[in-house]
């Protein structure tokens, strides 16, 4: 069950993540010019770490839905479908990774797993799904998502990531929830 105050956090966290998507978005360099790169991902690996997996699919979900709804997308529908399938895997495998051995060492490894993950699953749905969405012929693909698409999202949540390992400890005593053990303490 979730609480009100886990909610608040997880809409705050909804809130940044819309906002660094909007606000800090720039092209990276040796890639199309399309293929831009926002923090936007941070929040969602922040409430993965710091509530789970789940909730930070939850946040990455309502970031692509509210992004989706003000218009933050010049690619529409179909890129925030992509942006939500690329931050899904990587939240939720670092999520997993992570919440069972909360260390420095489990964070950068379930990072990179999810930075892995998530290239190669925007690899198989760029080529199933998004390229046919924007008519693009799937036979000219391959080389393209092995050239330019496993490259850039590797590059993306690496950077995600670095940004994450980073803030995080600093930022996580604002967003997790106080244990049931040290709120009972409080009041003895």
């Amino acid at each position: 069950m979730m609480t009100t105050k886990k909610l608040v956090r997880l809409a705050v966290l909804t809130a940044f993540g819309v906002l660094l998507m909007i606000f800090i978005a720039f092209p990276l360099p040796f890639f199309p010019e399309f293929m831009t790169y926002d923090p936007g991902d941070i929040p969602g690996l922040i409430a993965a770490f710091a509530f789970g997996p789940w909730a930070g699919l939850l946040v990455q979900f309502m970031k692509c839905l509210l992004g989706y709804l003000i218009g933050a997308s010049k690619a529409g529908i179909i890129g925030m479908a992509a942006n939500f399938a690329a931050g899904a895997p990587m939240v939720l495998v670092a999520g997993l990774i992570y919440q069972y051995r909360k260390t420095k060492l489990r964070a950068v490894l379930s990072m990179v797993a999810g930075s892995v993950a998530a290239s190669l699953v925007m690899a198989v749905a760029n080529y199933y799904v998004f390229f046919p969405l924007w008519g693009f012929p799937t036979n000219d693909a391959l080389p393209l998502i092995v050239g330019v698409v496993i490259p850039y999202n590797l590059v993306k949540f690496m950077m995600s990531s670095t940004v994450t390992f980073f803030i995080y400890k600093r930022v996580r005593s604002i967003f997790e929830l106080p244990s049931l053990k040290k709120v009972k303490e409080a009041y003895e």
